[in-house]
């Protein structure tokens, strides 16, 4: 966003048919788009596009502001057999280049522009660093019996089969290693490439938890690995989401990516030996760890109270609202855990509103999902 003056997009929708498609065009156009197309998509149906020109300011208001017309057009577009397909955002300037060529369906209408809701966007609260100290990491082996039973060249991860793994896992488990660059190719790399889970994945988590459970790994490290299992365990809420509008359109339940609830299973059965170690932990693991407890509540209950305790402690801060977010979760209190996320939602360049709005999903997959990716900003601040 960087120098742009203000800005614009286009919102799209996929439609069934290109009797869809025009009346979606025409619906639109009439709600206020300028300049609306169709056209036949490559993976079956139409695609229509409400080009918007907004202008809005080139900040988080604006992003905010023209996310709030996406939603309401994809209202109207939901209406006729449609559902949401992503958008662009670009400088005014690029206005010309985003209409694209001539598409079969053009419907315009000039001059007119879709009602702008008014948007409140508010700071976070104070950022608080989280310690990690004291650190009682002991100097001792960690037990990775069983890793060469697993079949991990019948597995896949990213980049092919997963006979390299044990490698990575073993490389991870001493604590004097290259550990970002060893850690960055075995998750962000292989096993979570760009948040996509894969047949290899959930094997590769009971070897992280007994990393932690060690304590043979400084807190730094035990961190990195409970952020890394956090990420993980969402990876099922985030695909169900994604499908949230496609399915409510298609009359049938969000279905998960693949492999993403094998994923969340299996981080399901380490969270209770993960969480026994709260009372030797430093503030920044026991955050992650009152964040994981807040996805898999049936665990979570055991440490209530320390959460509850926490986030007293950090009341007021940036750290304190997840945490009473995660608090409102493990005690399944579900309208303080939406109005919470609510609030988290209105931060300034915080978290997509359409989270909450989920069609179908219950209120702690939806606010589940605002504190596991909202958890990254108050850990990255840690000392």
């Amino acid at each position: 966003m960087t120098g742009w003056s203000a800005m614009a997009g286009t919102h799209e929708f996929v439609v069934p048919d290109d009797t869809h498609a025009h009346q979606l065009a025409d619906a639109l156009a009439s709600h206020g788009f300028a300049y609306v197309t169709g056209r036949k998509s490559r993976r079956g149906g139409w695609v229509v596009t409400a080009v918007d020109d907004g202008p809005y300011p080139a900040d988080a208001t604006g992003h905010r502001m023209i996310e709030a017309v996406g939603r309401a057009a994809a209202v109207i577009a939901r209406q006729h057999g449609g559902y949401a397909e992503g958008g662009s955002r670009c400088d005014v300037s690029q206005l010309q280049i985003i209409r694209g060529p001539d598409a079969p369906i053009v419907c315009t209408n000039p001059g007119a522009r879709p009602p702008t809701p008014t948007i409140v966007v508010v700071a976070p609260p104070p950022a608080t660093a989280l310690a990690l100290t004291p650190d009682h990491a002991e100097d001792k082996p960690i037990d990775l019996s069983g890793l060469d039973e697993v079949p991990w060249p019948e597995l896949g991860h990213a980049h092919g089969d997963a006979e390299d793994i044990p490698g990575l896992l073993r490389a991870l488990a001493d604590p004097f290693g290259d550990w970002d660059q060893t850690l960055a190719e075995l998750f962000g790399d292989d096993l979570l490439h760009q948040g996509t889970c894969y047949s290899a994945t959930a094997p590769a988590l009971p070897f992280l938890s007994r990393m932690i459970a060690s304590g043979a790994l400084p807190a730094r490290q035990r961190l990195d690995l409970c952020v890394w299992l956090l990420y993980a365990a969402d990876r099922w809420a985030d695909g169900l989401l994604a499908d949230a509008d496609r399915a409510a359109v298609e009359g049938r339940p969000p279905q998960p990516q693949a492999w993403t609830l094998d994923v969340h299973l299996a981080v399901d059965e380490l969270v209770p030996a993960l969480l026994t170690r709260w009372e030797t932990e430093p503030p920044a693991v026991r955050f992650a760890l009152a964040c994981l407890a807040a996805l898999f509540p049936h665990h979570g209950r055991q440490i209530g109270d320390r959460i509850t305790s926490m986030a007293q402690g950090f009341d007021g801060t940036e750290p304190g609202a997840y945490l009473r977010l995660a608090e409102a979760l493990v005690h399944t209190r579900d309208d303080e855990a939406l109005a919470v996320a609510t609030d988290i939602v209105a931060w300034e360049e915080s978290h997509d509103p359409d989270w909450l709005n989920a069609a179908d999903l219950v209120v702690g997959v939806r606010a589940g999902h605002v504190l596991a990716e909202g958890a990254l900003r108050p850990l990255s601040n840690t000392e």
